[in-house]
């Protein structure tokens, strides 16, 4: 015959080991890659939960009040503080009265 079949059987034995020792060579170079891939992967879910708590923070942190607030806050205690303060005098000089009048009813019944 013209064409030899074990010729062509070991020719195609040389590729298909050829290729195989190439996949084996690209899986021992590739699994560092893989690797990192896994350890980037975590490490992006760690940076989503941080994310997610420091927006969870910067919601709050705008709900406090700010330097005006508690300016205003600091004016409307001290409006308070004069009010109250009017207040008890208010009630110091009901308190004389209620004295002066409950003195007179005590005398008066004693002169009787």
């Amino acid at each position: 015959m013209w064409f030899d079949w074990s010729k062509l059987n070991a020719f195609l034995s040389v590729i298909a080991l050829g290729i195989s020792s190439a996949g084996v060579v690209y899986t021992w170079l590739t699994r560092g890659s893989r690797k990192n891939t896994q350890a980037i992967a975590a490490l992006e879910a760690k940076v989503e939960q941080q994310q997610a708590r420091v927006d969870r923070i910067e919601a709050k942190l705008d709900a406090l009040p700010d330097r005006d607030d508690l300016h205003q806050l600091d004016k409307q205690i001290e409006g308070m503080s004069v009010r109250f303060g009017g207040v008890e005098d208010t009630l110091k000089a009901l308190q004389r009265a209620t004295e002066r009048i409950s003195e007179y009813l005590l005398n008066k019944e004693g002169k009787r």
